[in-house]
């Protein structure tokens, strides 16, 4: 063990005294999660590096976060990421509404990889701060309040998205009158499994369903 790596007892009886148990809203991730994050004290690729030096392959990119959830697509500590984030570390480091270089190289860069319709681009610093900004467009564009959203989906940790999240709202306020909830489309557990002759369109259907039953009581 590292001179400055606490006993895992230790951290977690200071976890327990000093950081909210509630941090995730649901009121459920508290020691078990403490537990996990306490493992990874290294990471490269898609391994993470406990204390005792055992590689273990990240379960969920949530879990152990990096800047951006990056190792979702490049894993973790990838050497051009951290060589990047190092070089403008030492340049700047600020938002995104001085004017920068940077950021239109790369919305430019962006661009041509995509229909030319998707040419304008919203820089955010989180995954809650995107899903409420594309929340509100789409109440915006179409003057409706009302959202459908798949079972235990989780959107974000902002009162907007733990709101159309039934991950955290049923441990919380409970299920708002304009959120809707369609069946997860999960072949192994759900209602329609790998036998069924066409699961995909069957979940599709269930959608169908709970889009017209919210407009029968005129939502």
């Amino acid at each position: 063990m590292a001179a400055d790596q606490r006993p895992k007892a230790d951290t977690l009886a200071l976890r327990q005294r000093l950081i909210s148990h509630l941090f995730s809203g649901s009121g459920r991730l508290t020691r078990t999660h403490a537990e996990m994050s306490k493992e990874a004290t290294e990471a490269e690729n898609a391994f993470r590096n406990n204390p005792k030096f055992q590689r273990l392959v990240t379960p969920s990119a949530s879990c152990f976060a990096t800047t951006c959830g990056v190792e979702r697509q490049v894993g973790h500590c990838h050497p051009l990421v951290v060589q990047a984030a190092h070089e403008q570390n030492q340049v700047l480091n600020t938002n995104s509404r001085y004017l920068h270089d940077n950021i239109v190289d790369y919305a430019q860069r962006l661009s041509e990889t995509l229909p030319e319709q998707l040419c304008v681009f919203y820089f955010l610093n989180s995954g809650s701060e995107a899903n409420d900004l594309a929340l509100r467009l789409a109440r915006h564009y179409t003057g409706h309040q009302d959202v459908v959203v798949l079972d235990h989906a989780y959107h974000g940790h902002l009162s907007s998205l733990i709101d159309i999240s039934p991950y955290k709202f049923r441990n919380l306020d409970g299920q708002k009158e304009w959120v809707h909830v369609a069946p997860l489309p999960d072949t192994y557990r759900g209602p329609y499994r790998e036998d069924h002759p066409n699961p995909a369109m069957a979940y599709a259907n269930e959608v169908k369903r709970v889009v017209s039953s919210a407009q029968e009581k005129g939502r």
